[in-house]
C-alpha cells in the first residue's frame, strides 16, 4: 500500500475538524496523528511544535469568519448584522471560532477588524474611541457566544432579542 502524501493544508484541515468535532482543547500533536493514522513525529517533518499548527489553525479559522460576516457592515443596521453573523458563525461553529482567537496580528485579523471599524462609521469617532468600541463590541459578543456554549442563558427570554437589545444599548452607549 502506498504512504500518504502528508501536507500543511492536510495537518491544518485535520486539527480544524478535531477543534470542530471534539473542541479546540482536543487539538494535540497525539489527536492529530491519531486521525491521520500516522505517528507523531511525522507531523515534526511539516511543523516545528502545536503552536504553530494553532497559529496556522488561526489564520484559516478568521478566514471563514471573515467571509461570513463579510457585507454585513453595509446594511441598514451595521453593528447588528455584525453581531447577529458573528455569534451565529460562534455558536454554530465553535471549534472554528475558539480556532480563531489566537490569532489576530495577521492580514485576516486586520481585515476582521476593519469590518468591525466600518460598522462604527456613523458613530464619528476618533481613532482611540474607535480602537475602545471595536474592543467592547468584540468583548460584547464573545461574552454572549461563551455564556450560550455553556449554557448560561437559562431564563426564558429569546435569545435574539437580548442580542438585538445588547447591541442597541451598545450603540446608544456610544452615541453619548
Amino acid at each position: 500500500m502506498p504512504r500518504m502524501q502528508l501536507t500543511k493544508t492536510m495537518i491544518i484541515d485535520t486539527a480544524l475538524s478535531l477543534a470542530e468535532q471534539q473542541g479546540y482543547e482536543a487539538v494535540t500533536m497525539a489527536n492529530i496523528a491519531r486521525s491521520l493514522s500516522i505517528k507523531p513525529p511525522s507531523l515534526y517533518n511539516h511543523f516545528k511544535n502545536l503552536e504553530e499548527i494553532k497559529h496556522e489553525m488561526a489564520e484559516m479559522a478568521q478566514i471563514q469568519l471573515y467571509d461570513a460576516l463579510k457585507g454585513t457592515e453595509q446594511t441598514a443596521q451595521p453593528l447588528l448584522s455584525l453581531a447577529k453573523a458573528y455569534v451565529h458563525f460562534g455558536s454554530s461553529h465553535p471549534g472554528l471560532y475558539a480556532s480563531s482567537l489566537p490569532g489576530g496580528t495577521g492580514e485576516v485579523g486586520e481585515k476582521l477588524v476593519q469590518l468591525i471599524a466600518d460598522g462604527l462609521t456613523a458613530f464619528s469617532l476618533d481613532e482611540t474611541e474607535e480602537i475602545h468600541a471595536i474592543r467592547g463590541f468584540r468583548s460584547m459578543l464573545h461574552g454572549f457566544i461563551d455564556l450560550n456554549k455553556h449554557a448560561g442563558f437559562k431564563l426564558d427570554v429569546d435569545l435574539e432579542r437580548s442580542l438585538e437589545h445588547m447591541v442597541g444599548i451598545f450603540e446608544r452607549g456610544i452615541k453619548s
